[in-house]
This record gives structure tokens, sequence and C-alpha cells, in this order.
């Protein structure tokens, strides 16, 4: 407990002896210079997270158009599979068709 106190008083005696040391102005100055580096170092986040948010909004926009693509290929492919599906139907018929006619 005692050394708790000690602790305690060192540390209080230390921040007086910077202070009447180095000055109050002294003391101001340093630590504005670490709230100015603070500042800049979240700036440069800033600045990294907001050219990854242009990538990835980039990115999305080409996946939007590259899915819109494959929409039209997929439509496109149905139409030509459908109208595979009615040839082979009336071919189918038409091969019917003529089988009967040839037993008759």
């Amino acid at each position: 407990m005692n050394y708790l106190k000690t602790v305690r008083m060192d540390d209080h005696t230390i921040l007086i002896g910077l202070i009447s040391a180095l000055g109050l102005k002294e003391i101001w100055n340093i630590w504005k210079k670490k709230i100015d580096l603070n500042a800049a170092k979240e700036e440069r986040e800033e600045n990294v997270y907001a050219k990854q948010v242009d990538i990835l909004t980039n990115k999305i926009s080409q996946l939007e158009t590259k899915i819109e693509l494959l929409i039209e290929e997929n439509i496109q492919l149905r139409v030509k599979i459908e109208r595979m599906q009615t040839r082979l139907v009336v071919s189918a018929k038409k091969k019917v068709n003529r089988k009967n006619n040839e037993k008759n």
C-alpha cells in the first residue's frame, strides 16, 4: 500500500519536475505535436479507406454490368432452346405422320 502512494507521488513529482524544467509552454508544444501527429495519421488512414471504397465501388459496378450481360445472354439462350424444341417437335410430328402414312 505504501508503495502505491510513493509511486503516485513519484509520478506527480516527475510531472511537476518536467513542467518546472521545461516550462508549461514547452510541455504544451510537445503535447500539441503529439496531437497533430495523431491527426495526420488518422487522415492518412481515412485516405486509404476512401481509396479502398472507390476501388470496391468500381468492382461492384463492373460486376453489375457483367451480371446484366449474363442475364441477357441467358435470355437469348433460352429463346434458342425454345426454337430448337419446337423444331424437334415439328420434325418428330412429320416423321410420325410419314410412318403412319406408310402403314396405311
